[in-house]
């Protein structure tokens, strides 16, 4: 990890070289830094600078668009060829008094104080082509051995802002690092905090878990640093649940952290693999040899998807498309039938009948079943047959059964019942059949 053959941004070098040419100090920082050391493709860019935000934006008023983003923080952003640049001045902060963010925020002169201030010793490092590395947390160390630790006293940085404890569980699975034993311990003992903060925060970084490559592992350790129970107490209490069957070789939870990592890199596909079987826990029966059975499980799980996702604040269209994939996740693909697939995509949608194949092979993959692709084998025949699914893809419409005399609801009942024929038999779709079917109802 040599800095030396760092090639650092050109928009950065501009931001860097402009305030170095106004006899200002100016370092790479942060996350950008971090990553630009991992050797990961860089994004956002963060500067530090002992430029004021008033002098940032003098310096750069007339030639970029600035932006007063975070002034209050003394951030201004600059937007070079469409791309924003986040450039903060040094600060220190104290008195956080909502357990998010500081009362009383001082600028400072000196880049040390800054990097005092941050969470991580990984996000704790400055950089630029003059002075080389900036390291005085020993960061370096933690990034090359996979550590997360925080800069300072543990418990400190957790009570000035909590949201920190799910940060570094974020940095741990995101990175795959092992978060450091004081720095575990402290999340530990602060973890009743964890709702302190808005939910919207806590819905970001969850969100941001879920999309790593191996979510499982953020779960995990959401779950021995007791976060999980405090987040999403249905998950925690899957953990050590015994399914009881011989489809299964996993508890629930590990069931479930299988499904999750086994689902593509999608938030609808992430949350129905949490969610798809939290109803398990309350529809368990044994029967008389000792197998335990979960009839109607997948109608609980919906419920407890929604309760859940309503109150982490995901859009209505997340908590719409999630409910629905984990109410049908219990597809029997060797028994399933084409009429029985094309109720399934009538039901759903078919912009979602993918989602489900997906969760489905997910699901199989992650009992003694294994890998199985029948289901899937099967959707792909009746798409391709190009089956109506919808009750616009009859071959009437409204306007044809009022020409009929109908009116009102009478025309949805008739529309509902033609929908029904088709689904059973899609070669009755055509005009005739179905304006013969309306006369045979007479």
């Amino acid at each position: 990890m040599n800095t030396k053959n760092f090639t650092m941004q050109k928009n950065a070098k501009i931001i860097i070289s402009a305030l170095k040419n106004h006899s200002y100090d100016a370092y790479i920082v942060g996350g950008y830094l971090r990553d630009m050391m991992l050797g990961k493709r860089v994004n956002d860019i963060d500067i530090a600078t002992d430029a004021l935000p008033d002098e940032v934006t003098k310096i750069f008023k007339d030639k970029y668009i600035v932006a007063h983003t975070g002034i209050k923080y003394g951030t201004v952003t600059v937007i070079i060829d469409n791309v924003p640049i986040e450039i903060t001045t040094y600060r220190s902060e104290s008195n956080y008094l909502d357990g998010r963010h500081p009362q009383k925020i001082n600028f400072e002169k000196d880049i040390k104080y800054d990097l005092s201030r941050r969470d991580f010793t990984i996000n704790a490092m400055a950089y630029n082509d003059d002075r080389g590395l900036i390291d005085i947390f020993n960061s370096k160390f933690d990034l090359e051995n996979k550590i997360i630790r925080c800069v300072g006293n543990p418990r400190k940085r957790f009570k000035e802002d909590k949201l920190r404890m799910l940060r570094a569980i974020r940095f741990a699975s995101q990175l795959n690092f092992e978060i450091e034993q004081n720095t575990f311990d402290a999340i530990k003992s602060l973890s009743h905090t964890i709702n302190d903060i808005s939910i919207e925060r806590i819905n970001v970084e969850l969100t941001k878990m879920l999309l790593t490559e191996k979510p499982s592992k953020a779960f995990i350790l959401m779950y021995e640093t007791g976060l999980l129970k405090h987040i999403l107490p249905v998950i925690d209490d899957m953990y050590g649940y015994d399914q009881q069957n011989p489809y299964h070789q996993y508890d629930l939870f590990f069931h479930t952290m299988s499904v999750l990592n086994n689902v593509k890199n999608d938030i609808i596909l992430r949350l129905s693999a949490l969610f798809h079987d939290t109803g398990k826990l309350y529809t368990k029966t044994v029967d008389e040899n000792g197998i335990a059975h979960f009839y109607g499980h997948n109608k609980i799980s919906k419920e407890i998807a929604v309760k859940y996702l309503k109150k982490l604040r995901y859009t209505n269209n997340i908590i719409n498309i999630v409910s629905l994939l984990v109410e049908k996740h219990m597809i029997a693909p060797d028994t399933i039938t084409p009429k029985g697939i094309r109720r399934l995509i009538s039901y759903i949608g078919k912009e979602n009948i993918n989602y489900l194949v997906e969760l489905q092979k997910a699901d199989s993959m992650s009992t003694t079943i294994g890998d199985n692709d029948i289901f899937e084998k099967k959707v792909k025949q009746v798409l391709d047959e190009e089956n109506i699914f919808t009750k616009k893809d009859l071959a009437l419409n409204g306007n044809d059964i009022k020409k009929l005399g109908y009116t009102g609801k009478e025309i949805g009942e008739i529309l509902n019942y033609l929908m029904e024929i088709v689904l059973d038999e899609p070669r009755l779709n055509t005009k005739e059949i179905l304006l013969q079917k309306i006369k045979d109802m007479q």
